[in-house]
């Protein structure tokens, strides 16, 4: 070991142990190194590595077969997936309701001139709508705290229980 290797490993050791077993591991040290320098490694012939080399070779063959076929496999599931959504959610005009759906709406709805404020369920998705744009515009304003105003949020979860329950339909 290096004079000057030598003197940090002592200042390291000392560090963590006191004095004496810092010397004594420091001796410990030099002595395993010592040994390691007096019997080098032996060298593999050249058969053992050109045996190596063939099966790393082999073995990355197999990795690049096997990543390949799971990619093909992974599309084939994405493609599946896209087929099953697009026939299940993508139906067309014959899967809509008739006219005889429409007698359950109200005919003041179908006279309004504002349907947000008459339907309940697209007055909640507007307000949500518009809840989400201004906390996005906060955070684009840099804002660090958006947060949602709990009482609000509670009057409006107490609303939509009164809305959706039937005792006040009588």
């Amino acid at each position: 070991m290096k004079d000057r290797e030598s003197e940090s490993l002592g200042e390291l050791l000392r560090r963590f142990m006191d004095a004496p077993a810092a010397t004594a591991a420091e001796e410990d040290i030099r002595a395993g190194e010592q040994i390691l320098n007096a019997w080098p490694a032996p060298v593999p012939c050249d058969r053992a590595l050109d045996e190596l080399k063939l099966r790393m070779i082999a073995t990355a063959r197999r990795r690049r077969r096997s990543l390949r076929l799971l990619r093909g496999s992974l599309a084939t599931a994405a493609a599946v997936v896209v087929v099953a959504l697009v026939g299940l959610l993508g139906r067309g005009p014959a899967d809509r309701p008739g006219v005889a759906f429409a007698s359950i709406i109200p005919t003041a709805v179908w006279e309004s001139d504002d349907i947000g404020a008459d339907d309940f369920d697209l007055a909640y998705f507007t307000s949500e709508v518009q809840r989400i744009e201004a906390q996005m515009q906060a955070l684009e304003e840099g804002e660090t705290e958006v947060g949602v105003d709990n009482a609000a949020v509670e009057i409006e979860m107490e609303l939509m229980q009164i809305v959706e329950t039937e005792f006040w339909k009588g």
